[in-house]
């Protein structure tokens, strides 16, 4: 059996022999309630920068089980858009899976928001030309949504046109999200779900069907509970799928079967 963490990051510090062993032990530690360990965990590092993607793509040249993705964090838009870099050197990577992680953060905005939009429908055009579903990184202010409309006015086009895209550590509501479902979109659920005061994403992700759920890790941020507050290892995703498969009664191995099977088919991971 494996398992499929479908967005993680690297420390600039991480040495990847030993970060691929605590990720493996935390997988150990994270299936108390499995019957079977997953045997493989499969990693796609999310790049966040050129920098980023570089050293993503490193570690994907490096493991087996890994693989990468290159984008431009909304919150490095402005930097980007002082400094571009050519991500043409990424393009034919065997091991590149999608364009990301891009899109808007209103939240923090350390981007103003024009060159957040501008550089998330540059790098969603990459996403179309190169034939590479775009990763998403969505974030408002509470009670905001500001960030949601202008990411569904440019999904609509994306979409139209024959894109395909996951949003990762979706925290939206009901209305963006069957809006999103509409467009083809699919979601990342992270340890948030495990968290007690994450009512609202348990309800949003409750109307997602089965077939639209990717599981991830977004670590070393998001420890699920009961490792919140703590260093998170893409081997803690197999909390995830334990938490998010007993909310539709399904025992661990087989919703680990279900949303690593979701990841493969959506990121067309063919062995």
């Amino acid at each position: 059996m494996e398992i499929f963490d479908t967005h993680f990051h690297l420390d600039p510090e991480d040495d990847f022999s030993s970060f691929l062993q605590r990720s493996y032990d935390d997988l150990r530690l994270a299936c108390s309630d499995y019957r079977e360990v997953p045997s493989k965990l499969l990693m796609l590092c999310a790049g966040g920068s050129y920098a980023g993607s570089l050293r993503a793509m490193e570690f994907a040249d490096y493991a087996e089980e890994v693989w990468f993705s290159c984008g431009v964090h909304p919150h490095d838009a402005a930097e980007y858009h002082l400094d571009r870099r050519d991500f043409s050197i990424f393009k034919d990577h065997r091991k590149l899976l999608a364009i990301g992680e891009i899109g808007l953060d209103y939240f923090y905005g350390f981007s103003d928001r024009d060159t957040q939009l501008s550089v998330l429908q540059e790098f969603l055009d990459m996403a179309l030309d190169w034939d590479k579903p775009a990763m998403l990184h969505l974030r408002d202010k509470d009670n905001c949504r500001q960030a949601y409309d202008d990411a569904l006015a440019l999904l609509s086009g994306f979409s139209n046109a024959g894109g395909r895209f996951v949003i990762h550590c979706y925290a939206g509501n009901q209305d963006d999200a069957r809006k999103f479902l509409d467009m083809g979109g699919y979601f990342g659920v992270t340890g948030m779900y495990t968290f007690k005061a994450a009512h609202n994403i348990r309800e949003t992700i409750s109307i997602i069907p089965d077939d639209r759920l990717l599981i991830e890790t977004d670590s070393p941020y998001l420890a699920p509970v009961p490792y919140r507050g703590r260093n998170n290892t893409p081997g803690m995703v197999a909390l995830v799928a334990a938490s998010l498969g007993a909310s539709r009664q399904l025992p661990p191995e087989a919703s680990t079967a279900l949303f690593t099977a979701n990841g493969k088919r959506f990121y067309r991971i063919k062995e």
